[in-house]
Parts: structure tokens; C-alpha cells; sequence
């Protein structure tokens, strides 16, 4: 039997070397395995569904997302429908995801397309995942009961304040009130509100649009008082495998500035 010398050896074992990687990457290639489409203007992206542009989110975040009538409803689902039509796809909206889990889903990638449900973009998560350019600008606001003797921030040290889990309002909070009591995460606005009316809570930190929209329809018993001035802005997520979907949004976010849709769809929501 022919014995191996040292070299032959070191030859035979970076070949086998080469073979596991190409093995592990045509893996990894099959289980990100993207139906490829092309936009109006040249640009290839890929889609986990052919023809369809597929959307996590929270549905509980009116008036950007909500489901209403066994449909998702509001500002973003009828940015994203704009966005779908002119890509000539299928909008394809998932079950609602809790908020905190739809960045990740998205970075993971093979779920959904995009995640929408008012993402400010921040350079935290854009370590992560990549963003299209911003479809909405915000603020955060602070929410106390009616009867609550709170008139601004300066008045919440030695109180437990609320927010959803993973949003900037909750980031903000933390960052700002650092004498609280107790700052407390909940999964869902509606969570947030009712631990308001409990007495759970004596405050929360919440985006502007978004509490506004909840103390008008449900919650009456609720007030904001005070805005906080973050200048936000809210974009599309998108997994940094997929270039050129991001390019894709943004050719299609152009589109519908430079034909006054946004603006038209802004004022219908807001």
C-alpha cells in the first residue's frame, strides 16, 4: 500500500477542507433559497414566496398597522400595497408577530420579506438588519391617566413607568428617567394602556402617532402630556443577504414621494 508523505497528506486534507465548506455554503444557499424578481427599474432582488411580497408585523399599532375585519389596516399596510403594486407583486401579510421577534425574523431571514410596524431606524438595528429610506417621521409622547396630577417628564421620578418591549419608547424611558421606580416592558399597546387604568403603571413612553390614535378610539380615559422631540423615522426592514430589495423599496419609496401617494396617504391616516 502506497504510504502519503507529508505534503501529499496536507494536499489531501485542505482538498477535504474545500468539499465541507462548498457542502456547508450550498446548504446555507438552499435554506435561504429566494424566488428572484426584478423591479420596474432594473433591480434583482429576491422573494421567500414568488410573486408575492411577504410582511411581518404587529398588528396591534394603529394607526400604522391593525387588523380590522380579518384584514391588516393602516398607514403602513397601505404604503406596502403602493409598494407591492408597483413592483407588480401580491402583498402577503403573515398572522400577527409580538413586535420585539419581527427584527430578528427578518435578520434570520425565510420568513418574511420585510418587517414593518413603526421601526425607527437606529444605528442598534442596523447592525442587524438594513432599512429603507424613511416612510414616516415621529415623536414620543408621554401618557398618564386624566386624573393623574403629572403635567411633564420632570414629574416621574419615584414612579413605575411602561412601554412595549423592544420599541425606542421603552429605550427612551430607561435613558431618561433614570430615578424611576420601576420601568416595566409590556408585549402590546393595548397591555400598556391597561396597566394604566390599573394603576399598574403611572406613566408610559409610547410614539406619539400611535398613543393619540389609541386614546381617541379606546382608551378616552387617557391623555398626552407632554411630546419628547426624538425626531424619528420610521423604515422598512430588510435582511442585509437582500440588497437589492432594499434598493428595490427605495426606488418604489421615490416613486410614490414624487407622485404626492405618501403625502395623500398621511393625511388619510393621520
Amino acid at each position: 500500500m502506497k504510504v502519503l508523505n507529508k505534503t501529499s497528506h496536507k494536499f489531501v486534507l485542505a482538498i477535504m477542507l474545500c468539499l465541507s465548506l462548498s457542502m456547508l455554503l450550498t446548504l446555507s444557499a438552499c435554506s435561504n433559497n429566494l424566488s428572484q424578481s426584478v423591479s420596474p427599474d432594473g433591480t434583482e432582488y429576491g422573494l421567500v414566496e414568488e410573486g408575492k411580497l411577504t410582511v411581518a408585523a404587529s398588528l396591534d399599532f394603529p394607526p400604522f398597522e391593525n387588523f380590522e375585519n380579518n384584514e391588516a389596516v393602516g398607514y403602513e399596510v397601505d404604503v406596502m400595497q403602493a409598494i407591492a403594486d408597483y413592483l407588480g407583486l401580491e402583498l402577503n401579510y403573515l398572522p400577527s408577530m409580538k413586535f420585539d421577534t419581527i427584527i430578528p425574523a427578518i435578520a434570520a431571514g425565510g420568513t418574511a420579506d420585510v418587517g414593518v410596524s413603526g421601526f425607527t431606524i437606529t444605528p442598534k438595528r442596523l447592525k442587524t438588519i438594513d432599512f429603507s429610506s424613511p416612510i414616516c417621521d415621529t415623536n414620543q409622547s408621554i401618557v398618564t391617566l386624566n386624573s393623574s396630577s403629572i403635567k411633564s417628564i420632570d414629574d416621574l421620578k419615584g414612579l413605575r413607568i411602561g412601554g412595549e418591549t423592544g420599541t425606542t419608547g421603552l429605550d427612551l424611558a430607561r435613558e431618561l428617567i433614570n430615578d424611576a421606580e420601576e420601568i416595566i416592558a409590556f408585549d402590546e399597546y393595548p397591555a400598556v394602556f391597561a396597566a394604566l387604568q390599573s394603576g399598574q403603571i403611572k406613566a408610559a413612553v409610547l410614539d406619539k402617532p400611535v398613543s393619540e390614535y389609541y386614546i381617541k378610539t379606546a382608551y378616552p380615559d387617557c391623555q398626552v402630556v407632554q411630546e419628547i422631540p426624538t425626531g424619528e423615522q420610521y423604515g422598512i426592514a430588510v435582511s442585509k443577504d437582500n440588497p437589492g430589495l432594499t434598493k428595490a423599496l427605495d426606488e418604489s419609496i421615490k416613486r410614490l414621494e414624487d407622485s404626492g401617494t405618501l403625502d395623500e396617504l398621511k393625511k388619510k391616516w393621520f
